[in-house]
């Protein structure tokens, strides 16, 4: 009889004559019983097609075992007959990296960018020069995100904690024509882990330089045969690594943690439930601000991007409900549930995902980065949003045509009120209030069909509608009296709409031209709904809705294996046709200055290459290589030359309008991206396992506001080394390391302050240790 026995996350099956892998799912995971397949074009949310799949025949009484295809250490191997491109991050990689959030993917995949919004807990996204700087989170992101398949379009839900992960995906090129929202630049799909059928249970501790911790537990197994459970939990302190320039104290020191729970019930053999419900608290402080270039008060630029400063007006403080001599702070709560539903119908599967989410934000955050009342900012945004999705595939026997129906829907109600102290500025010497609420709800609806033409040839399309529909009111602008400041300010401004009812569409093509070689290409249409600017509201005409975006994609590709499954290379080239794309620009306000809008830029293009390198050339040794360029320009765009005016207000203390033409300026987004890594698994002996490791990225040069170098964030490269101890069964581990080993000081973004620029620097050197456990 076979002997079955655990090695890595594989189950090997062997016989007195024979050991040979086949590859399954590890730990017996419950993730969608059954499984529902469908024809994608973008794999990742839990839900993939399976592919072509070798069958395993095995005689039944014999001690012989057939099986058609080799072990592949790379995995995702249904993913290499797709014809999209997606970088996957599987969870050992994401607990190497010390990823608790997304912005710590920025570094883990070709032309991707996270950003924190200034020094806040909300975050941007950027793929392949697609994105928008949502400064006060209310609009539609370019890139959504997804956790278990719910998006979440707010940035500071989509900003929260990581943890007790399966695996990431990156998918690029406007979406929506399988699942979810329609959105122009591409989805974060985050699944993570599912219950088991067996019981298990672990944790891990990460100490690290700057009394920085990181501990997590789980534990998983069945409460009966048709019924398992999986609870999971996180913490995070310390790792604080700014200092207050004038005093000395530290800044940064993570304060957070998170549970989540999730029951799986298969009342038949047709059926899965999934109830999930998660909570998370931060109470981290902020992080901090350094100073490149101060115009209110000519405050020497900071030589050490680790340098920072703070100082809130008692009086602000109490105003905005804060404790006295406090540091910049976050107290954020999010807590929601969902129930995900699959039925196998025979002809098809069904399956929905209902969810909740609730936010409460509180950030306190001083980003002008000195002792002084410049640009002390407090936020505070209640949200929560309620989504529903229904979707009908095609069952996975079903191979000559894949096809997929569904709708989605979602709704958001969101309460902001932003206090800006600019007492101590000189140009605006009071504190400013801006409240108001949004509604929005979105309806789509999405089509998908893969037809096989030919054992070789496949022909996909899409389709998708959408209507988004959001209401800006109660919107008002108060401005407190101080005593340099004694003329009141009070504006109200009415209700606003912004409706988007548009349709986008695909096709594509692949072509199986060997078995390990298949080539694809792809036409792509995505669009993004207008939205509001909706802070330091001061004039009517800031609140008129930009349009909505679109982009049309081409993208073609190859996907290959090489030495029985040892090398695989993919690559892929696209351009973009960008119209009416949202940025966040300047207006110029008489007698008021410069305040932040967003505009749309009628024509920009963009063009990139990418390609992924994987070598197992000898047993243990794995070297992985990802290689993004991109190109952005503006082909059609006027707006203000900040430059221009940064010099005429030095020259003669008054801030006038400067305009100029950016045709053909270059967009600023970073040119070369490079992700790689190389690790070897040496065996001590029969019952020991000691693995080195080394990683490396390097990231271009960043510039997100054309013509004003000071908003360059200069290039960088950082490399990480370590070290693994386990035993053969991998059941524990333990592990020393040193992230940014060269000690690079670098940004990871720069933003406009009032009369002058900030940036936020990126983690210095960490040294650190980890300890394991996986039972």
């Amino acid at each position: 009889m076979p002997i079955l026995f655990r090695y890595r996350n594989h189950i090997l099956l062997c016989t007195s004559a024979l050991a040979l892998s086949a590859v399954v799912s590890s730990r017996n995971s419950v993730a969608a019983t059954p499984k529902t397949a469908h024809a994608s074009d973008h794999a990742g949310r839990g839900n993939a097609p399976l592919g072509p799949m070798r069958k395993h025949a095995l005689a039944k009484g014999s001690e012989n075992i057939t099986v058609s295809r080799s072990r592949n250490v790379f995995g995702q191997t249904a993913r290499q007959h797709e014809g999209v491109s997606v970088t996957h991050i599987d969870s050992s990689t994401l607990a190497r990296h010390q990823v608790t959030d997304v912005k710590g993917l920025m570094n883990l995949a070709p032309n991707l960018t996270v950003q924190p919004q200034g020094t806040g807990s909300s975050v941007n996204f950027t793929l392949r020069g697609v994105g928008l700087n949502d400064f006060t989170a209310n609009n539609t992101p370019s890139v959504m995100t997804y956790v278990d398949g719910v998006a979440l379009p707010i940035g500071y839900m989509a900003g929260a904690a990581m943890f007790d992960m399966a695996g990431v995906d990156i998918n690029t090129g406007p979406s929506g024509f399988t699942h979810g929202q329609t959105v122009t630049a591409g989805e974060i799909n985050v699944k993570t882990a599912d219950p088991t059928k067996t019981f298990h249970y672990g944790a891990s501790e990460d100490i690290a330089s700057y009394n920085r911790s990181i501990t997590n537990v789980y534990v998983s197994g069945p409460i009966a045969s048709n019924l398992q459970y999986r609870i999971a939990g996180f913490t995070q302190q310390g790792g604080g690594f700014q200092k207050n320039i004038n005093t000395g104290q530290t800044l940064g020191n993570a304060d957070k943690g998170g549970l989540r729970g999730k029951l799986a019930w298969q009342p038949d053999d047709k059926t899965n439930i999934v109830f999930s419900g998660n909570w998370m608290q931060d109470n981290s402080q902020a992080m901090g601000a350094y100073n490149i270039q101060d115009l209110s008060r000519n405050t020497p630029a900071y030589t050490n991007n680790l340098d920072t400063g703070w100082g809130f007006r008692p009086a602000f403080l109490k105003l905005t409900g804060n404790a006295k001599a406090t540091k910049p702070s976050y107290n954020n709560t999010f807590w929601g549930g969902g129930i995900n539903f699959t039925r196998n119908l025979g002809f098809a599967d069904l399956t929905t995902i209902s969810a909740f989410q609730q936010m409460y934000v509180h950030n306190l955050m001083d980003l002008d980065g000195t002792r002084y009342a410049i640009y002390d900012d407090d936020v505070n945004t209640d949200a929560n949003m309620f989504s529903q999705e229904v979707r009908l595939s095609s069952r996975p026997e079903q191979k000559r045509i894949e096809w997929a129906v569904g709708m989605y829907y979602d709704r958001t109600d969101m309460h902001s009120t932003f206090f800006n102290d600019f007492t101590q500025s000189g140009s605006r010497p009071y504190v400013q209030r801006t409240s108001y609420n949004q509604d929005q709800q979105a309806f789509s609806q999405y089509g998908h069909l893969r037809f096989e033409v030919t054992k070789k040839l496949h022909l996909i399309g899409g389709i998708t509608h959408e209507s988004d529909d959001r209401t800006l009111s109660n919107m008002e602008t108060l401005r407190y009296n101080t005593p340099l400041y004694t003329t009141p300010f009070d504006a109200h401004y009415g209700r606003h709409g912004a409706l988007t009812n548009q349709f986008s569409g695909m096709g594509g093509i692949e072509y199986q031209a060997l078995k390990n070689l298949m080539f694809y290409g792809s036409i792509r249409k995505g669009f993004k709904p207008g939205g509001f600017t909706a802070n330091n509201t001061v004039i009517e005409s800031q609140l008129t809705p930009t349009k909505p975006e679109s982009l049309l994609a081409y993208e073609v590709g190859f996907k290959s294996d090489y030495l029985n499954h040892k090398l695989r290379i993919n690559g892929d080239a696209f351009w973009y046709d960008y119209h009416d794309q949202q940025v966040v620009g300047l207006a110029f306000v008489p007698d008021y200055g410069v305040v932040g809008q967003y505009l749309n830029i009628p024509k920009s293009r963009i063009w990139g290459l990418e390609m992924e390198i994987d070598a197992n050339p000898i047993p243990g040794l794995l070297l992985h290589q990802h290689i993004g360029y991109e190109r952005g320009n503006y082909k059609d765009y006027n707006a203000l030359d900040s430059t221009a005016m940064t010099v005429a207000y030095m020259k003669t203390g008054v801030l006038s309008p400067y305009y100029r033409s950016y045709d053909n300026v270059d967009m600023g987004i970073p040119k070369l991206t490079l992700q790689g890594s190389a690790s070897y698994k040496a065996r001590l002996g029969r019952e020991w396992t000691l693995t080195p490791y080394i990683d490396y990225s390097y990231r271009g040069a960043q510039q997100n506001v054309p013509g004003n170098t000071l908003y360059r964030m200069r290039a960088y490269f950082l490399m990480d080394m370590g070290l693994t101890f386990a035993p053969k069964s991998n059941k524990w581990s333990i592990s020393a390391y040193a992230n940014n080993i060269l000690d690079r000081h670098y940004d990871i973004t720069r933003e406009t302050g009032l009369n002058g620029i900030f940036g936020v620097p990126g983690a210095p050197r960490m040294v650190g240790g980890r300890f394991r456990v996986d039972m």
